[in-house]
């Protein structure tokens, strides 16, 4: 007998906790019954216009729940549904299409237009679900489309009662996207006994139960939401969703979010991880907090060691290591406070029903503390890449221990070793794939891009580790009267944001091996390339105040007004640390998208100074600040003790 799957688990949970909250957002709470509802009115239209078993869906929606139900109604008549991020560029959009061709799509009717002239490139026609506030509705007259069919009479559509479909465990479930070498995005097909597998062993190992309250935090295009979403819907727990995604960047909002909402279960990439820590998080905060699940990057000793000095053991750390390929992951790894002293964190062992190899370039399994690739062996992985069976094939490969045609491989790329312990250690990557928030990355596929520019001659991307141990994308461009803006935008127009290099670099030509390779070792660092740069003082002291915290927060030794912070390496999560240190040095009330706006020193001092209580507010605390950086011990408590001094 099979084990239930992931809807029929959700279906259970439904008939125990149906009048409890399934999902708690700014718009308030769904129960699991009323969620169940809105799913099955969904799927049963979808089965009423004749969508069959495999079907693939593409889902564009802005609102979390609006997702959260269309993922669950593809689930219920056994499709498989495709998470489209709108903000992405066309071409990225088309190339995703191209690959996947869905069916049908769940779409809001903002992106309709967009979504059609994409699909017209294509020529593929196909049908468009609009959805409309609360509501699933007919498209108006002014929504037409030429390649997208809008379906008609959904609006008076009303049928809640269960979706009756026996499941295939073995059948695709969704498709998430990731980079290519090639320049085209890969669409990585998940089975539905690849969901049930995660789940059940987290719920289980983290002891989640009725109430639990998980936090939505990971873009619903990435595999990773799944987390998010299953665990506590199947557990009989809340799926906590923010107010808005912005807040997720601004760590004094995200960690007051986390205390309200009492969450018990953060799911994150280890640079969110560390935005948080950045933040400021004071013990008596995260009272309800339970377990931290991280996955996708490296988790660094430096800041468990922070986390915990904080916290101490009270919040369970758990490093997750595994790919996209063989469903969510396959290793697992519960810190303790002593593994702040390693070298690294390892990633764990191998959860039940999934095994790991560490072999040599000859296939032959590495003695333990020897580097080798890591090989995943087990039966929940992916099905491969949707449409790109060649790809699939290179990765996928017949065990080289034994000869038995049946007993397949994912092949890593990742390079590690096994610890005397019996923990895998991540150690790096054999190609030039990184990983940026989380995020694959593959760098081949940002400088074939760039290349398309006529005036680049040459050029190298790399990944580079900030201050903060954030990595971020830096590219060293070789050409003939460039601009950095047009390089830049060039990269915006076709590539999703974490790909779009942080920095760009101009040189005269890029170091080389003997054997003619570019030399990435050898190229400048950006505290390198910008000391040969102009410099350009602060002329006043909120300037002075803003360069010299830019300074300390990206590691370099002066900055000069009119650099563009993110052109100096400068990310999101770094940003969050520069806002927060400016209220606190110049009492200014200053929103994080002020370093949006405002990109250098100069520009963001003009915004500080618009955003004072009291006009010259600033500027007077600029000059104190001054004035404490060249007094002694004695004579700043002094000056700090005397009343007018501190009305400032």
């Amino acid at each position: 007998m099979r084990p239930a799957l992931i809807t029929e688990m959700f279906q259970q949970a439904v008939e125990r906790f149906g009048p409890n909250p399934a999902i708690s957002s700014a718009q308030g709470q769904l129960t699991y019954q009323e969620l169940d509802e809105r799913a099955n009115n969904l799927a049963n239209f979808l089965l009423a216009q004749k969508v069959t078993r495999g079907a693939l869906v593409g889902i564009m929606v802005e609102d979390t729940v609006k997702a959260i139900v269309a993922i669950l109604a593809a689930l219920k008549i056994g499709g498989v549904y495709v998470p489209l991020d709108p903000t992405l560029p066309d071409p990225r959009l088309e190339a995703m299409l191209e690959q996947a061709r869905p069916e049908w799509f769940v779409i809001d009717s903002q992106f309709l237009a967009r979504l059609d002239a994409v699909n017209g490139k294509l020529g593929i026609n196909a049908r468009a679900i609009l959805t409309d506030e609360d509501k699933l509705a007919a498209p108006s007259s002014s929504q037409t489309a030429q390649h997208l069919l809008p379906v008609a009479g959904l609006s008076e559509h009303d049928n809640p009662l269960p979706v009756k479909l026996d499941a295939d465990p073995e059948q695709m479930a969704y498709v998430y996207f990731t980079s290519g070498s090639t320049g085209r995005p890969k669409g990585i097909a998940g089975r539905l006994k690849g969901i049930d597998h995660f789940i059940r062993w987290e719920i289980e190992t983290l002891g989640l139960n009725e109430g639990a309250r998980a936090s939505q935090l990971l873009p619903l295009t990435f595999d990773g939401s799944v987390r998010d979403i299953f665990a506590p819907l199947v557990a009989g727990g809340v799926v906590c969703v923010p107010e808005s995604r912005e807040m997720i960047l601004d760590t004094e909002r995200l960690i007051e979010w986390l205390d309200r909402e009492e969450i018990n279960l953060v799911h994150c990439v280890p640079s969110l991880f560390r935005a948080l820590i950045n933040g400021g998080p004071r013990p008596e905060q995260l009272k309800a907090l339970r377990h931290i699940v991280m996955a996708g990057e490296a988790v660094l000793p430096a800041d468990v060691a922070r986390w915990t000095q904080i916290f101490g053991e009270r919040v369970a750390l758990v490093n997750l290591y595994g790919t996209s390929e063989t469903t969510l992951a396959k290793f697992y790894y519960f810190i303790k406070e002593a593994d702040k002293d390693r070298p690294s964190i390892p990633v764990g062992k191998p959860m039940p029903g999934a095994r790991a190899l560490v072999l040599d370039e000859k296939g032959r399994i590495c003695p333990p503390g020897t580097v080798g690739e890591i090989y995943i062996r087990t039966p929940y992985r992916s099905l491969g890449y949707i449409n790109q069976p060649e790809l699939t094939s290179e990765v996928f490969v017949k065990n080289p221990l034994n000869d038995d045609a049946q007993d397949i491989v994912y092949r890593t790329g990742d390079l590690g070793r096994i610890l005397e312990d019996g923990n895998f250690e991540f150690i790096g990557r054999k190609d030039q794939q990184v990983k940026v928030r989380g995020m694959r990355v593959e760098l081949g596929e940002i400088e074939s891009l760039l290349r398309e520019h006529g005036g680049v001659r040459d050029v190298a991307v790399i990944d580079r580790e900030g201050t903060d141990g954030t990595k971020y994308l830096c590219a060293y461009v070789v050409g003939e009267s460039l601009d950095i803006d047009e390089l830049r935008a060039l990269a915006a127009s076709r590539l999703p944001d974490y790909m779009v290099p942080s920095a760009f670099v101009m040189m005269e030509k890029l170091p080389r091996t003997l054997s003619g390779k570019i030399d990435r070792k050898t190229l400048p660092t950006l505290a390198q390339a910008n000391e040969a740069r102009e410099f350009i003082e602060p002329r006043t002291g909120v300037e002075e105040v803003i360069a010299g915290i830019w300074a300390e927060v990206l590691g370099l030794k002066r900055v000069s007004i009119d650099d563009n912070f993110f052109q100096l390496g400068g990310h999101s999560l770094l940003a969050t640390q520069v806002i927060s240190r400016i209220r606190e040095a110049l009492q200014v009330d200053v929103p994080l998208s002020a370093l949006f706006e405002g990109t250098t020193v100069e520009k963001l001092a003009r915004l500080v100074v618009a955003h004072e209580a009291k006009p010259g507010q600033a500027e007077r605390v600029a000059l104190i600040l001054k004035r404490i950086e060249k007094m002694s011990a004695a004579d700043t408590t002094r000056m700090l003790q005397e009343k007018e001094v501190v009305r400032g």
